[in-house]
């Protein structure tokens, strides 16, 4: 190996063949006759469906549940952290494959049933709203865990609840304890105890999607778009050239707006709807955004737990009347306090401020 980092892969690969042996991933065989020896890669492209894999997920919570997870945790000031699984794959001479491996295209929902059937199995019920939250209500201990893909979210009202439950998970797998919640999804958390707030940021992931489309430099823009400019379609006689990596910064702003940034979703709203045919006015309206997001990157949201939460509802001001956009007023519900339980805070010239 020539690679000037030779020794960090050695390293790595080292450690993640040791894992797999661990976890008994194969065992050694006679090989079969007519069949040849198979490479460490699986190749899931080549599988077929109804033959090599039936059903296949990957258990992804949905953002909504995280941010009502910390909102929770912020009401109830419960403990939150969270941890990380180690070659995350379950239980089912030549290496005879006798467990999901990654790669496959159905490891992730088997890892999925496998952790599902440890969590039943320690008295958790899964959520009918995202099948990836789990909550257990005792007379002692009130516990939610969020799980996305191998990271798993925890919530308890006390660390020794919280070091019960990751003491049963490694009875079973390999987990990585990191601590209090500090980081999730490309999501910074910050939480003051002393004033019952959890608060959520991406600063960092602006910070690096500025510099990966070219803004980092850009002057402050204040407003996600641009007032006096109306977007309108590429007409069916103009050639389409993608010369721009508008997709792609569409899609990462869809993931800040509804993540942490709600402020730019009638912007993205707009530019979303000229993925398919675009030109440089759509780019340049795309690009907005990122430059207000820079500019606003200390926005922040804030859970706040203030008093503990009740159930209320919020529906459109004429009750849906618009029958083009009934479905967009919906009933929201959401957790009512004396104060705002998300808000938007910033810091100016030492002034916080909200809306």
């Amino acid at each position: 190996m020539k690679s000037s980092y030779k020794e960090q892969w050695l390293q790595a690969m080292k450690s993640e063949m040791k894992s797999l042996e661990e976890n008994s991933t194969w065992k050694l065989v006679d090989m079969p006759p007519g069949k040849k020896a198979a490479r460490l890669v699986a190749k899931e492209f080549t599988q077929r469906p109804g033959i090599d894999y039936n059903e296949t997920f990957a258990p992804v919570a949905r953002k909504e549940s995280i941010n009502t997870a910390l909102a929770i945790a912020a009401a109830e000031d419960l403990e939150a952290e969270n941890a990380d699984v180690d070659t995350a794959k379950p239980e089912k001479e030549e290496c005879l494959l006798q467990k999901a491996l990654y790669g496959t295209k159905q490891a992730a929902r088997q890892w999925k049933n496998k952790l599902s059937q440890h969590l039943d199995d320690q008295g958790f019920k899964s959520s009918a709203a995202d099948p990836c939250v789990f909550v257990r209500v005792t007379r002692e201990e009130y516990s939610i865990i969020v799980i996305y893909v191998d990271d798993l979210m925890l919530f308890c009202k006390t660390k020794g609840h919280i070091a019960s439950i990751k003491n049963s998970l490694m009875e079973d797998f390999s987990i990585k304890d990191l601590g209090d919640l500090k980081y999730c999804l490309g999501i910074e958390i910050h939480r003051k105890r002393e004033d019952g707030t959890i608060k959520m940021n991406q600063k960092a992931y602006i910070k690096r999607l500025s510099e990966k489309f070219g803004v980092e430099n850009c002057k402050d823009v204040h407003t996600p778009a641009d007032s006096n400019s109306k977007l309108i379609k590429m007409g069916q006689e103009e050639a389409f050239v993608p010369k721009y990596p508008y997709r792609g910064l569409v899609g990462a702003s869809m993931y800040i707006a509804t993540c942490t940034r709600p402020d730019i979703a009638h912007a993205f709203g707009e530019v979303v709807k000229f993925c398919e045919r675009y030109d440089k006015s759509h780019w340049t309206a795309a690009k907005r955004i990122l430059e207000y997001l820079k500019t606003t990157q200390d926005l922040i949201i804030v859970f706040s737990g203030i008093n503990k939460g009740e159930l209320i509802g919020f529906a459109g001001a004429n009750w849906a009347g618009d029958l083009d956009t009934a479905f967009d007023n919906r009933i929201r519900f959401l957790l009512e306090r004396k104060r705002d339980i998300v808000e938007f805070e910033a810091s100016t010239n030492g002034r916080d401020l909200k809306y």
